[in-house]
């Protein structure tokens, strides 16, 4: 490699890194990955909502799971997402959580209706709890408790006395910030009360949330994000952590409002979510270690297979990547970089003919090939997961071959010379 390529490459490394270990970044990352398990167990309440002739009692049981965990998604991704950031930032969690529930709580319109002629009820609406307020809640969770730990941490508070017990002063401190930010929110509340759009809600809804999704909903840019991620790993940069965040802003509100759908008896419309690409990124891992296991000759190949093959039927690709290796390797930029695209191509193409139903459920991304295919959609999941299989064996087989042929000449030239030394 040349300098001046040495120099560019250093160049990107520099700043993928700078762009993936930011705060906000790391905080979306690792703040939607903790609500992985509400979202799961919603969707094991689908599941079960689909079995035919359910009893009347486990039927509603079923989509009160689904509608607990769908429709109050925004809810949980402002308690993870605050969380993630009071963690990164080391800074007060409990406080920074609470304040941010307040916050969103305060930008959410309320509305009043009559039970009785004498009884009137206030009650949030869940359209606004549900993925149609995950943008305001993610804004809110990530904005609040970083202007609030800023403040305190610029000793923007009430100064207490060094007689009194730290973790007391802790929560005196905490509010005048607490006090400005809430006040703010009120204030902001207020003013698009006064706006045609009522809230601000329907104002992110509108102005941000639904361009991003409609983005999202693009095949593709869902083939483009594809390529990125694994032409990341071609330089050695993890290409799933850095897109991960990526991916949360533009395809999970399209998981969550399919997942909401079913649990109103409606029909799932989202072909592309976060959902779907979990599922149907590709068998692309286990593809390749049965290639290197039963279709190399190499004892380098069959050995990084064999190491390969227990972590590749969970999708983990890493002793490839390294052992082959795949990084800066050009033979296999091809295979690399669009398994992943060919392979959510298959998928999309099976979903808009009808075949493979719109996915609605959340299966974690570590579960194997096949059957995670099956539990998202059935045994037509699974038979697209086989085609998909076929297309990454036949997209890496020439460029795996022919290295596998050149490592094979290296390894009978080594021990040809050594036969000849001893």
């Amino acid at each position: 490699m040349t300098e001046e390529k040495k120099f560019n490459v250093s160049k990107l490394n520099k700043f993928i890194n700078k762009f993936s270990s930011n705060v906000f970044v790391q905080s979306i990352a690792n703040g939607m990955l903790m609500i992985l398990p509400i979202t799961v167990v919603g969707s094991m309440s689908t599941l079960i909502g689909l079995i035919p002739n359910l009893p009347e009692t486990l039927a509603k049981a079923s989509s009160l799971g689904t509608m607990i965990a769908s429709n109050l998604i925004s809810v949980y991704v402002v308690i993870a997402l605050s969380y993630a950031l009071a963690r990164e930032r080391k800074g007060e969690i409990i406080p920074s959580i609470i304040l941010s529930m307040a916050c969103f709580f305060v930008l959410t319109p309320v509305s009043s209706f009559e039970i009785a002629e004498d009884k009137t009820v206030m009650a949030f609406d869940l359209t606004y709890l549900g993925s149609k307020g995950m943008f305001v809640g993610m804004i809110v969770a990530l904005v609040v408790t970083w202007t609030f730990l800023k403040m305190v941490e610029k000793r923007i508070t009430l100064r207490m006395p060094e007689a009194i017990p730290t973790k007391i002063a802790a929560q005196f401190e905490a509010i005048i910030p607490a006090a400005i930010i809430f006040f703010v929110g009120l204030a902001i509340s207020v003013i698009f009360s006064t706006t045609a759009y009522g809230n601000i809600h329907d104002f992110i809804y509108t102005n941000l949330q639904t361009p991003l999704e409609a983005m999202g909903s693009s095949i593709w840019s869902v083939l483009l994000i594809m390529f990125i991620s694994e032409l990341l790993w071609f330089f050695g940069i993890h290409g799933g952590m850095v897109v991960s965040s990526i991916i949360a802003v533009l395809f999970t509100t399209q998981a969550y409002a399919n997942m909401e759908a079913v649990a109103n008896g409606e029909v799932a419309t989202n072909i592309i979510n976060s959902f779907f690409l979990d599922t149907y990124k590709g068998p692309r891992a286990i593809a390749l270690a049965c290639i290197l296991v039963w279709a190399s000759k190499s004892e380098k190949f069959k050995t990084i297979g064999k190491i390969s093959f227990i972590p590749g039927i969970f999708g983990i690709t890493e002793p490839m990547k390294f052992g082959i290796p795949m990084i800066m390797n050009i033979p296999i930029f091809i295979p690399l970089t669009l398994s992943a695209a060919v392979s959510v191509a298959i998928a999309y193409v099976a979903t808009i003919i009808g075949f493979l139903p719109v996915v609605s459920i959340n299966v974690p991304k570590m579960f194997p090939a096949f059957i995670s295919g099956f539990i998202a959609s059935g045994w037509r999941g699974l038979v697209v997961q086989l085609i998909q299989f076929v297309a990454v064996v036949a997209l890496y087989w020439p460029f795996m071959k022919k290295m596998d042929k050149e490592n094979l000449l290296l390894e009978q030239e080594t021990v040809e010379v050594t036969a000849d030394g001893h």
